[in-house]
């Protein structure tokens, strides 16, 4: 397949940006898409990288018009900044006007979710089991074919927010041999409800045994209902398919919103624990010490 790339790289203000256009090919009307690739600064041709896959491309490295008005998720300032061995491409896939029924897996649906449209627009079609196989048969091949990347599923990742971090959690469980980091923000399992719950109690844990699974939220308002589900599921996953703390993380911030500044917060953090070699947590840090020089030293200030 011949693909032009051109550089973009005047969006971002570390690292490279390219872009190209593919046909998704699994899609009945095979669609045109635009692709984002954005390469870290210590991309020299020398090295391999993970690669972080992510939806909502012109939202992930928005064009200039449209960064001040939603901020992006900075990965160009983020990623940068982390520690050389997980730093990673990210391939941000854009989202169209029929974005809902991309991001929409195969699954009977909760009949008291409404997702959001606009006014006229039909009913949501669920084509996630299409857009699942093009990033896995289209897409993944283009990126490793044309980049230094480390192709196995320990470094592949798929991630995005609201419906794209539900989306990231069902293409993880479809194809967990390929995409075995799977980075879930505010995801919608609440549009699911049931049949999510159903589809991991009759699923083989073993085939989670090198999985990673990061999911986030926050509390405020509709994030409330979200955080509600996403807890449900990671409790279910954790005592049904017995993951450990290694493999399955739910981090929950009641400060933050359903938004792109909220959900960037969470990406370094989300990064080191999805390819850090040992991303183990023993427990909580031993704070004895700090606690005795706090008795001791009266300088210290009070909280009030």
């Amino acid at each position: 397949m011949e693909i032009t790339f051109i550089d973009r790289s005047e969006l971002v203000k570390q690292g490279k940006l390219l872009t190209f256009e593919v046909a998704m090919k699994p899609l009945p009307d095979e669609r045109m898409r635009t692709i984002r690739v954005w390469l870290p600064p210590l991309y020299d041709g020398n090295r391999s990288f993970p690669v972080l896959y992510m939806h909502d491309g012109q939202v992930i490295i928005p064009d200039k018009e449209w960064a001040d008005l939603i901020g992006g998720w900075k990965v160009d300032e983020i990623i940068p900044s982390l520690e050389p061995e997980i730093q990673c491409i990210v391939v941000a896939i854009d989202h169209s006007d029929d974005r809902g029924s991309e991001l929409l897996p195969p699954y009977a649906r909760n009949p008291a979710h409404m997702i959001p449209r606009p006014a006229g627009q039909p009913e949501y079609t669920p084509l996630g089991h299409y857009y699942a196989d093009f990033v896995r048969d289209t897409l993944k091949p283009i990126i490793d074919g044309n980049f230094l990347t480390k192709p196995d599923a320990a470094n592949t990742g798929i991630g995005g927010a609201s419906m794209g971090g539900l989306q990231s959690f069902y293409m993880t469980m479809k194809d967990p041999d390929v995409f075995g980091r799977s980075f879930d923000l505010s995801p919608g399992m609440d549009i699911l409800d049931e049949s999510c719950l159903s589809l991991i109690d009759s699923y083989d844990p073993g085939r989670l045994n090198n999985v990673r699974f990061y999911m986030c939220c926050g509390d405020q308002e509709i994030e409330e209902t979200i955080m509600t589900s996403t807890i449900t599921v990671y409790r279910r996953m954790k005592d049904r398919l017995h993951l450990d703390s290694r493999h399955l993380c739910a981090v929950i911030d009641t400060r933050e919103y359903h938004w792109n500044s909220s959900w960037s917060r969470f990406l370094a953090d989300g990064i080191r624990y999805l390819f850090s070699e040992d991303n183990s947590v023993e427990g909580p840090p031993d704070m004895s010490q700090f606690i005795k020089k706090e008795q001791a030293d009266d300088s210290l200030p009070l909280e009030e």
